[in-house]
């Protein structure tokens, strides 16, 4: 496979499609930074989404934005017995809309939040997508390439469900997710399930109501339990609770209170376990809160009585849990042919990939349903991602942007040089 990624690179249109990303490296550095600028919560994309559908259709690319806002374009392959490749990168980020967006520079860097991931991947596979066009590079299996909503947070990968689910249930033969920078190559999805878990009770004053049950003991209760959980390390399993809220003042005894939940899993054996014990964990939580007060009911009712004598401890701690997120596990082997090509045509430009398994990715969705998938990164440096302080070099782009062509060139196969490595599917 090595040879053929080898034998691509002499391709006259490859080698022009270099030149003129080479030569656009500042043009797309531009366009970068229009596009962090506009704000892309999750769920919340459409602004950015409308402008790179803007972006795209003035440099004359007729676009799909679809029901839920991905935003693509095709570009027709000259042979219909070929595979069809899906390639984008993801529309929103991880900062509330009201994040204050500012680009700062020191020292050749340049910090703002978003600006890595993933709006440089957006950016670039616009850039991407002239110099396939303007280099004349023709592909044999057809090409859908743009950007996608719904990857961070509790957006829940509903682009990608949408794209794959509602849009495109069959006809899609490979995906590549540019999601990053540098020479990563991710193969596999780690899956999630999320849950948003809601304690509620009839509140009260803290002194002059005490013997209330109260939501938040349930809540602490259940975090305490949670977090004792003993989970394997292979395959790969973790937990955690990433928000708690709730309470109306320190003297009062709260109305509702809610927490942010998060299980993962290598394995869907182990990542359904995980659940099946926080479900038991939040059950026994509610249940000994309300039994620590019931307990003590004859020694409180003639204290804290409601209208009507009800005894205030006859009043109960009940929780409400939504799931919020639910990610699918993805497995493919390091031997597929879609994660070998990778490594052939890095290798074939002198990059050393950088392999994982597996990752919580756009790429879990095509991966789960068996459609070959990578996430891989693109072009100059980035750090800091999903913090305040995330930044960018806008070094060496076009290097970035032209392995991601060379590997396209493999998979979907070039007019008159060589067949797609991908096959067609069923």
């Amino acid at each position: 496979m090595r040879e053929l990624f080898d034998r691509l690179q002499q391709v006259p249109e490859f080698k022009k499609a270099c030149e003129i990303l080479k030569a656009e490296e500042d043009r797309t550095w531009k366009e970068h930074q229009e596009l962090v600028l506009i704000p892309a919560f999750s769920r919340f994309e459409e602004k950015r989404a409308l402008h790179y559908q803007e972006m795209l259709e003035a440099e004359g690319f007729k676009t799909c934005r679809d029901a839920v806002n991905n935003v693509y374009y095709t570009f027709k392959g000259t042979d219909p017995n070929a595979p069809t490749v899906y390639m984008t990168a993801h529309i929103d980020t991880v900062f509330p809309m009201d994040t204050p967006l500012a680009i700062t520079e020191k020292d050749g860097v340049y910090y703002c939040p978003g600006i890595g991931d993933d709006t440089a991947s957006l950016a670039q596979v616009f850039g991407i997508m002239r110099a396939i066009r303007d280099s004349g590079l023709k592909f044999k299996g057809d090409l859908i390439i743009g950007g996608n909503v719904g990857e961070e947070g509790l957006g829940d990968l509903y682009g990608m469900k949408h794209f794959f689910f509602k849009d495109h249930p069959t006809g899609i033969d490979g995906f590549i997710t540019v999601d990053g920078n540098g020479d990563h190559v991710t193969y596999g999805g780690t899956g999630s399930y999320r849950y948003e878990v809601t304690f509620r009770g009839p509140g009260g004053h803290s002194n002059g109501d005490f013997g209330m049950p109260n939501p938040i003991f349930a809540m602490g209760r259940a975090i305490a339990k949670y977090s004792e959980l003993d989970v394997p390390n292979s395959p790969k399993t973790t937990f955690s609770i990433g928000v708690v809220d709730g309470g109306t003042s320190v003297n009062s005894i709260a109305i509702t209170c809610r927490m942010l939940v998060d299980m993962r899993s290598n394995g869907k054996a182990e990542l359904d376990a995980v659940d099946e014990q926080f479900h038991r964990i939040i059950a026994e939580a509610v249940a000994e809160e309300n039994g620590r007060w019931a307990r003590d009911k004859e020694k409180y009712s003639d204290k804290f009585t409601m209208k009507g004598a009800v005894p205030l401890c006859d009043r109960v701690v009940e929780v409400e849990i939504k799931k919020v997120g639910d990610r699918p596990v993805a497995n493919q082997g390091f031997d597929a042919t879609i994660v070998q090509a990778a490594k052939s045509a890095y290798e074939s430009m002198g990059l050393e990939p950088q392999f994982s398994p597996a990752g919580s990715v756009d790429a879990n969705i095509p991966i789960s349903i068996g459609i070959p998938g990578l996430a891989v990164g693109c072009g100059g440096k980035a750090g800091g991602a999903h913090s305040a302080g995330e930044w960018f070099i806008p070094d060496n782009i076009s290097a970035g942007q032209a392995k991601l062509v060379l590997l396209l060139m493999g998979l979907l196969g070039v007019e008159g040089v060589s067949d797609p490595l991908l096959p067609k599917r069923g």
